[in-house]
């Protein structure tokens, strides 16, 4: 697949080639290749990484005494991170709770277990 006419983050504007899902050249010209796609001259970016969060648990639990389903819950998580142009989470699944009565330590277990599954799944990478 080749982009055409797309604002890289980069210096230039240029055309972009993905084999395979990734990243295989960059280029500064337009591609004369009747099979790339015309970018309209929008924004092309990496994904975005996100270095820190808790955001997590707070699919495992939405409301209080909700308890969601682990797939579920991961896959949420996974779609709202994309859709956000974040495709690498660094997630730090909150393990202190500062309220008595909280789940954080319920859910602990459940969270790891989910990214495990999900893994296990190809779902995600490891």
């Amino acid at each position: 697949m080749i982009i055409n006419n797309v604002k890289l983050v980069l210096e230039d504007d240029g055309s972009l080639e993905v084999q395979d899902g990734r990243i295989s050249a960059f280029a500064e010209s337009q591609s004369r290749l009747a099979e790339a796609i015309d970018g309209e001259g929008g924004w092309l970016l990496p994904g975005l990484i996100e270095l820190h969060t808790d955001n997590l648990d707070k699919f495992f639990t939405p409301r209080p005494k909700v308890d969601w389903p682990a797939h579920s819950a991961m896959s949420s998580h996974d779609a709202l991170m994309v859709a956000s142009g974040i495709t690498t989470v660094l997630d730090a699944v909150a393990i202190g709770d500062v309220r008595d009565g909280g789940d954080r330590l319920e859910n602990l277990e459940k969270m790891i277990n989910a990214v495990e599954e999900t893994q296990k799944r190809g779902l995600q990478p490891r």
